[in-house]
């Protein structure tokens, strides 16, 4: 059995697992094999003696200082872009999430990083039904583990279940007649005739 989030929706706490919504399960993947004239499958080879090869994602695991130095995660301080030093935001497993229900249109302004699927109890399950008879949406703040800031994320359901969307919430700037500042260039005119260009 995995971590079970606790979520307050409008004073009312429940509880669910979460499940990445992988999209290899739902497409499908495929792998490029390469093989030799003979059928063979080969394999990557180094022609260099002593050097290592770092597989995908390997690098974005190390944390390093300006030294090369490495750096434990647990070591590193947060400050915001003001410059002052900001506390960490507490895993979603840590708490009780607070969820209010927003309008339509802010979840639809989501830039989606990842989708979970919500891992409900069937004795817990008319209570969630009843949260979301009329296709409510719910905002909390998601953060795996504790970390800096957290991501913006939205409870959502269908006739499939419940879903959870992670991301960050695009802040557009809409032009109206009042905000739009029209620049009126000079432009330049060159008197000077180039007759080469004739």
């Amino acid at each position: 059995m995995g971590r079970k989030i606790k979520f307050n929706l409008e004073g009312q706490v429940l509880e669910s697992e979460i499940t990445k919504v992988d999209r290899k399960k739902l497409y499908g993947s495929s792998k490029k094999i390469v093989k030799d004239n003979q059928g063979n499958e080969c394999v990557v080879s180094d022609l260099y003696q002593g050097s290592r090869i770092l597989p995908r994602g390997s690098i974005s695991q190390v944390l390093v200082d300006k030294n090369g130095s490495f750096v434990k995660r647990s070591d590193l301080v947060g400050f915001n872009e003001h410059d002052e030093k900001v506390e960490k935001v507490s895993s979603i497993f840590a708490l009780e999430n607070k969820c209010r229900k927003i309008d339509l249109d802010e979840f639809l302004s989501v830039n989606v990083k990842s989708i979970y699927q919500l891992d409900i109890a069937d004795n817990q399950l008319d209570k969630w039904k009843n949260l979301f008879k009329n296709d409510e949406v719910y905002f909390l703040v998601f953060n795996y583990r504790e970390d800096y800031e957290g991501d913006d994320a939205y409870i959502i359901s269908n006739d499939s279940g419940f879903f959870m969307t992670v991301g960050k919430k695009n802040e557009f700037v809409y032009l109206e007649q009042e905000n739009i500042n029209l620049e009126e260039e000079e432009e330049e005119i060159d008197d000077e005739l180039d007759f080469s260009m004739l």
